[in-house]
């Protein structure tokens, strides 16, 4: 686990449904809406959560649940820990991690780029803070960025550890996330892509890109919030 768990931040659950002979997209979400999310948004320190669906059908883990924390800190605590993972709304009433693939991320916030408003803070890469996204801003629909650095995730067995539950063959070791976490926020699901993948073509992007081991680009829309709906920039 990182030393230090700190500050603003979100917790990033991606999952995927693993049992489907036993659970479905409907029963799941049921789950997420009705019983896991308001359970969570009840705690002390997180007021906000913001659900997401992969726009890719065929997503490896197409379900995104992030919740916006003015202190991640918490997430180390006995409050968070003692949030439930069996529910009455589940098959046999869980635990979840039986039936889902769940991965979890803590990000820590490190910028918030937002041209029609908040100012952009100190410590920010030269790339992004000069080039890239200036580049980005001007194309259709474009509202804002948030950018993160990881400072610790698990798989699914280790959930399963973490609740005192037996390790299960089915569950793999699995590669690290990404260690740089850019949101960028659109208004539109009519993306001007010619436009986005542009703003690579720069001597710098590629230098910058071609340095990159490795780098996900996932596109989710908006499905639902919960709790005061807020993210870093309070919209």
């Amino acid at each position: 686990m990182a030393s230090t768990i700190s500050g603003p931040g979100i917790l990033y659950v991606n999952s995927k449904i693993a049992r489907t002979d036993l659970i479905n997209e409907e029963s799941y979400m049921k789950w997420y809406s009705e019983d896991h999310i308001p359970e969570i948004i009840e705690t002390s320190a997180i007021n906000s959560a913001l659900r997401w669906k992969d726009v890719d059908p065929k997503a490896n883990k197409p379900f995104l649940v992030m919740y916006p924390m003015k202190d991640i800190a918490f997430t180390q605590g006995e409050e968070f820990k003692k949030i439930r993972v069996h529910s009455d709304l589940l098959p046999n009433q869980g635990p979840i991690y039986d039936l889902a693939d769940i991965d979890v991320r803590y990000y820590g916030l490190i910028q918030t780029y937002d041209p029609k408003g908040a100012k952009p803070e100190q410590d920010f890469d030269d790339w992004y803070r000069k080039e890239h996204l200036e580049m980005i801003a001007p194309t259709r629909g474009y509202l804002r960025t948030t950018r993160y650095k990881l400072l610790y995730y698990r798989t699914n067995a280790q959930s399963r550890e973490l609740k005192g539950l037996p390790p299960r063959p089915e569950d793999k070791e699995v590669q690290a996330p990404p260690t740089w976490l850019a949101i960028h926020e659109f208004d539109t699901e009519d993306l001007d892509t010619k436009a986005l993948m542009a703003t690579a073509d720069t001597e710098w992007s590629k230098g910058i890109l071609g340095s990159i081991a490795r780098m996900e680009a996932l596109t989710y829309h908006h499905v639902a919030s919960y709790g005061d709906g807020k993210f870093f920039h309070g919209q």
